[in-house]
């Protein structure tokens, strides 16, 4: 990237801590303003799929990701008693290199950060951005301190900040949010559990289901989508936990050596549409611009995405081209497949709301129906399901199109 560049990112999560290396490895000055005092391990298990894993690839960190997490060549779909309904080959379609890979949360945020500090990423922590200065030539993120009020300047300003941005917020970029609020719990034992316990099982507006993660170790994660409620946000502990393994036996093998809500990780999902993505020298990235479902396992790999494709496209119209211009070709790239990433996680969602007692049958029949699908059919759901448009195993089908810069 000809000329001094510098660009300010709000967010030292997966999305921010990516956007930053990726500009720093494209020649660019990057600083993170992050609110949290301290990075500390977080969340459960993540599953990178086959775009997410490209992008590590390019940043030079796939070997190291895969190196930590589990490699999972086939997905398996059961009913609540554990029976296999239907299994992804995922092995039969795609490399071994972009089989999808289960790994901490904490491992690959640590990775991340790791590489950023060998290429000298600037990084404010405890910053809570209040303000966005936008000027032409370069714009100021405004944060409060515990010493003060600080101003970061960048050409370029970054949202990388979450679902709940603040920087979206401070920018005024109109967001709808969808109306399906969904609740998950997560959690990770030191232990294995047999493979035929592996996989996804569903129920009603249920799923849950468990995964090996590196040596010994089994991520485990339930979840239910509601319009008015969290599943388990205000549940006592007991109770949940009974009413999951009795619905679902197979559970029992992680969630019996628990006995409080400690040591999980509870969330709330909820998916985010922005009318643009960017405004100006300012974009957004990852969930603060598109958060989405977890029922298809990529959100962090759209953020990891739109890292190296906000970097590529702003080199590629360095020295003398519009940043708005960049801007607007980096959306218009990305958003055709984060909207239907987006709208075939909403339709999962939806679906499972509308399920009356009796539809359970049908879904394990039309399950069990796919095993039938054509081998032609099938490639296409696994490369869709891997955030890849079209028949192509490169980074171009997963919607980075401008040149790599390095």
């Amino acid at each position: 990237m000809p000329g001094r560049f510098e660009v300010a990112i709000a967010g030292g999560g997966i999305a921010g801590l990516a956007a930053a290396l990726a500009f720093r490895k494209a020649g660019a000055e990057a600083t993170i303003v992050e609110r949290v005092r301290a990075f500390a391990p977080v969340g459960a298990g993540i599953l990178l799929q086959a775009n997410g894993l490209m992008v590590l690839d390019a940043l030079g960190l796939g070997d190291q990701v895969r190196a930590l997490g589990t490699a999972i060549p086939r997905f398996a779909l059961r009913d609540s008693s554990g029976r296999c309904l239907a299994s992804t080959e995922v092995n039969v379609h795609l490399p071994p290199q972009y089989w999808p890979v289960c790994i901490h949360r904490a491992r690959l945020h640590d990775i991340l950060w790791q590489a950023c500090v060998r290429a000298r990423v600037t990084t404010h922590l405890g910053c809570k951005v209040k303000a966005v200065e936008t000027r032409r030539a370069a714009s100021a993120l405004i944060c409060e301190t515990a010493d003060g009020i600080i101003s970061v300047s960048g050409n370029l300003i970054v949202g990388a900040d979450g679902v709940k941005s603040a920087v979206r917020k401070v920018a005024g970029i109109s967001t709808h949010l969808w109306p399906v609020v969904e609740g998950s719990v997560q959690g990770v034992v030191p232990y294995s559990v047999q493979a035929d316990c592996h996989g996804e099982y569903l129920s009603g507006s249920e799923a849950c289901g468990m995964l090996p993660m590196g040596r010994d170790v089994t991520f485990w994660f339930w979840g239910e989508a509601s319009r008015t409620a969290v599943g388990a946000a205000d549940r006592e502990f007991a109770g949940w936990r009974d009413d999951v393994c009795r619905r679902f036996p197979p559970m029992r093998r992680t969630l019996s050596q628990y006995s409080s809500w400690d040591d999980m990780v509870r969330l709330q999902h909820r998916s985010v549409r922005c009318d643009a993505w960017s405004c100006g020298n300012l974009v957004l990235i990852g969930d603060a611009a598109h958060a989405m479902s977890p029922n298809l396992g990529q959100g962090a790999n759209c953020a990891l995405v739109d890292a190296l494709a906000l970097a590529s496209h702003i080199a590629a119209g360095q020295p003398d081209g519009e940043i708005s211009v960049a801007l607007a070709r980096f959306e218009q790239d990305r958003r055709p497949q984060v909207d239907r990433l987006q709208q075939q996680g909403q339709d999962e969602s939806t679906s499972v709301l509308g399920r009356w007692p009796g539809s359970q049958i049908i879904v394990n029949l039309a399950l069990r129906l796919t095993r039938l699908a054509s081998s032609s059919r099938q490639r296409a759901d696994v490369l869709a399901m891997s955030g890849l448009d079209g028949t192509g195993l490169d980074l171009a089908a997963t919607g980075v199109r401008a040149p790599i810069p390095w």
